[in-house]
């Protein structure tokens, strides 16, 4: 009992309590109310439409937008369009041929084709696969209505002076508008879904929140053990030198780690083609850039600071877009997510696995965001230095 007791009086095991309810308080509630409504939010979507039609195209065009299920971008031409999908601009891209009409109206093969970029989150792609499906089923409801009215109307006028009485002119019309009708029910819009930067394993699939998850919680553990050094060193060496050695430090096991984490993505064959030093450069980027962040609240705080940075761990596994996609997150874990590290990982591991994207933007975010947090952690040392003179001063005046 005593042994058990002793336990308890240290501040070290009562940290750890605290941490592990910490832990999961703070992804409860994170979680939670991040995803929170996410089907609510599918009209954020953005669907791109190519109509090369004059007729029926148009009054496809017009039926979606008084739909309002997604936020609908007219685009002029198919190879911008495509490029703005392959970039992640739109969800999904709409073409509607150009002799839709004519097609339909001889009896033809007529298709609407869906192009669907799979380098996006697994939630995106099934909603956008099954609102291709939903959104085809009807138009081609809408289309049968508006051909039902429309032949109804147009019976050939002939007809009337070869009639004899009322009588064969109800027959005569009736059986017309049924033949038209059902040889128009016939041909119907086909529904055409093209996946492109396709990659159908699940393993890919979930490889960006794999990366950004383990690169974070290395970084965390490493800030942490890199604070617990400072602290013996403290009184031997100058703050700026420590500092400045601490950044070395960051850079050097940077490259090593991510070397080794691409190392394993090329033994597991889940690199689309992208050369190796690229992908090694940005995964470096990318650990030095939560290494910069995690170590602002551990020098701050101290251990109290991993309370932060498991915050950090889950709100950047939700506003990054790993699982869900962000447009359907609330306003505030969107626009959260411009601000941090993982969301340019997750965006860039995408494109390394599926394709698309532009990975050099992302690097430049990046590289953004650590100058700023770069800047922060200096303030901080600053803030540090400033308190601890301040109670150096009032203890020997005590």
């Amino acid at each position: 009992m005593k042994v058990f007791k002793s336990f308890f009086k240290q501040k070290e095991t009562l940290f750890g309590i605290l941490a592990a309810m910490m832990f999961q308080l703070i992804f409860v509630v994170v979680w939670l109310t991040g995803y929170d409504g996410v089907y609510d939010r599918t009209n954020q979507f953005k669907v791109g439409i190519v109509n090369e039609d004059s007729e029926v195209g148009e009054k496809i065009v017009t039926a979606l937008k008084i739909s309002e299920l997604f936020e609908l971008n007219n685009m002029d031409h198919f190879d911008e369009a495509k490029k703005e999908l392959d970039q992640r601009n739109i969800n999904m891209l709409i073409y509607l041929p150009e002799h839709l009409t004519e097609n339909l109206l001889a009896n033809e093969n007529a298709s609407i084709e869906y192009y669907i970029n799979q380098s996006s989150p697994m939630v995106t792609k099934q909603i956008m696969e099954k609102a291709a499906t939903e959104i085809n089923k009807n138009i081609n409801e809408q289309i049968q209505q508006m051909f039902d009215k429309q032949m109804s109307k147009e019976v050939p006028q002939e007809l009337l002076s070869q009639l004899e009485n009322d009588h064969t002119l109800a027959e005569l019309l009736s059986e017309t508008v049924i033949a038209m009708q059902s040889n128009y029910k016939q041909t119907r819009l086909q529904e055409k879904v093209i996946k492109t930067n396709a990659n159908e394993t699940f393993t890919a699939t979930m490889l960006p929140l794999l990366i950004v998850l383990a690169s974070y919680i290395s970084a965390m553990l490493i800030s942490q053990h890199l604070q617990f050094a400072e602290r013996k060193l403290r009184h031997k060496q100058k703050k700026v030198s420590l500092f400045i050695s601490r950044q070395i430090i960051n850079i050097f096991v940077a490259i090593i780690i991510s070397l080794l984490t691409i190392s394993l993505i090329y033994l597991f064959k889940m690199s689309s083609g992208q050369k190796f030093f690229l992908l090694w450069g940005f995964q470096t980027i990318l650990m030095f850039s939560f290494l910069a962040l995690s170590q602002i609240f551990v020098m701050l705080f101290g251990n109290i600071g991993m309370v932060f940075n498991i915050a950090l761990t889950a709100i950047q596994l939700v506003s990054s877009g790993a699982i869900v996609s962000r447009e359907l997150l609330s306003p505030f874990y969107n626009s959260l997510g411009k601000l941090l590290p993982a969301t340019y990982g997750v965006n860039s591991y995408f494109s390394f696995v599926f394709g698309g994207g532009s990975v050099t933007t992302d690097m430049k975010y990046l590289v953004a965001i650590i100058c700023v947090l770069l800047i922060i952690a200096i303030c901080v040392q600053g803030i540090i230095f400033i308190v601890g003179k301040f109670r150096l001063n009032t203890t020997n005046k005590i």
